[in-house]
């Protein structure tokens, strides 16, 4: 992707810039936000790791990965549903933090549409028998089954805060947005 030639001077444009970045990052392979850290707290530690980011939609706030409903950051999501995602570009020095609660959709119609439309390629990541985590003998003698579905899920997160921080030469600038209740409220803040 080419440089974004961020807005660091009207709100409304760098808001509407954030949400393009991201839904480039849905589809641009190199684009530094494909690979974001997603956050959870929910079983007495906070718990971070690095996911694909596989839709952004502005006008439902939702920003979209998939995981193994049998992973630890599902089961904490079950708990508390606040979760918090950081992209970091480094060549634009650009960080975005957004968070939001998050439903963790399994076997239900929007599981099974992006399902369908999945590469059998990326269907087989979910058909392991031990769960993500779970100690095994070996790394190349991973066990599979014949139910990837079952062990499918989508993240969905309702984005309800956005930070954005411009690391600069000539100085940092950062802007902050929430939502309330049918609109964004954007402001300068200092980095």
């Amino acid at each position: 992707m080419n440089a974004i030639a961020w807005s660091e001077d009207d709100l409304e444009i760098l808001h509407t810039q954030i949400w393009e970045a991201l839904a480039t990052a849905t589809t641009d392979h190199s684009f530094a936000w494909r690979t974001p850290v997603l956050a959870s707290f929910g079983l007495g530690e906070p718990d971070a790791r690095t996911v694909v980011l596989r839709e952004a939609d502005p006008q439902s706030r939702a920003l979209i990965c998939f995981s193994d409903h049998r992973t630890r950051k599902v089961a904490e999501l079950h708990i508390n549903s606040v979760a918090a995602w950081c992209f970091y570009d480094p060549v634009a020095r650009v960080q975005l933090r957004a968070r939001g609660e998050t439903r963790v959709n399994i076997n239900n119609d929007l599981a099974h549409r992006i399902w369908r439309e999945m590469p059998q390629s990326s269907r087989r990541l979910y058909a392991s028998t031990p769960k993500p985590g779970e100690r095994i003998a070996l790394p190349w003698e991973i066990p599979f089954g014949d139910r990837p579905m079952d062990n499918f899920a989508v993240l969905v997160t309702t984005i309800r805060e956005l930070d954005w921080l411009h690391l600069g030469e000539s100085g940092h600038r950062r802007a902050r947005f929430r939502w309330d209740r049918d609109a964004w409220e954007g402001h300068w803040a200092a980095p």
